[in-house]
């Protein structure tokens, strides 16, 4: 059985990780390059096209790199595969360390195409408003979003299910999670995500939330999606039927009763 090496690994989920970012937050940014001056500057079918965009980029990321590397891209999700014994632990810090670089690079390639505007609009940072949601309501999102991500993931690829369906089942899953979690955190779902933007804005001298990375997009997310690992395994797992000890060892009868007289 051939196997990719780490390194073709590692470069795999750098290089998964830095589209999902330049696409998803990307998208956010060409959003409100388009809105202008409109007021809200992104309505519900940006945030549908938004998502749209996360999904599809996923799906496609799935399919291309997912023989390579498995296309974690994503550190919640490699943590949870290593805590459930699906993943070595061994190769997570390498895993980890080219989604965040890929994160950055991601993140660099969003100030390339826009310029300074993507500096100004926040470089699709993901944070949630103070003002209006309280810290539970941000936590308890990202928690529940990283969940759902990682329940569907682990779902589809089982190998009981159809695994052809898997970009399609991953990204579909994206889609409604961040329709229902974006309005109040941006549904980051993803340590790496949103910590790319986040440093980059901070080099070009934008506006920062360092306060609710670790608290809110960070924490949550291995949380919930270690849980998610943890509930699919209870679930998944056939029980193992007891029988009783005169059926388990006795041999039906095969001989015709003909045959016996």
């Amino acid at each position: 059985m051939q196997e990719h090496s780490l390194g073709q690994r590692a470069v795999a989920e750098t290089i998964g990780t830095a589209l999902l970012v330049l696409v998803g937050p990307g998208s956010v940014v060409a959003t409100l390059v388009l809105a202008g001056d409109s007021k809200p500057a992104i309505t519900g079918a940006d945030l549908l096209g938004i998502s749209v965009a996360f999904g599809l980029i996923i799906a496609a990321l799935v399919y291309t790199i997912g023989k390579v590397s498995g296309c974690h891209i994503n550190p919640a999700v490699t943590c949870a595969l290593a805590l459930t014994k699906r993943f070595p632990w061994r190769e997570v810090p390498v895993y980890v360390a080219a989604q965040v670089a890929g994160a950055v690079i991601g993140a660099f390639a969003i100030w390339a195409v826009f310029a300074h505007n993507a500096i100004d609009l926040g470089m699709g940072m993901t944070s949630f408003n103070e003002d209006s949601s309280t810290w539970a309501q941000a936590i308890f999102s990202e928690g529940i979003g990283t969940f759902m991500l990682m329940f569907a993931i682990l779902g589809i690829v089982d190998s009981r299910s159809p695994s052809d369906l898997a970009g399609l089942v991953i990204g579909g899953v994206v889609i409604a999670i961040i329709m229902i979690v974006g309005p109040i955190t941006g549904a980051s779902l993803n340590p790496a995500r949103a910590f790319g933007p986040e440093l980059v804005s901070a080099i070009g001298g934008g506006a920062t939330h360092w306060g609710q990375l670790i608290p809110v997009y960070v924490l949550p997310g291995l949380v919930g999606a270690g849980l998610a690992a943890a509930v699919y395994d209870l679930l998944a797992k056939p029980r193992r039927v007891k029988r009783p000890i005169h059926e388990a060892v006795t041999t039906p009868d095969t001989v015709p009763a003909a045959a016996a007289r």
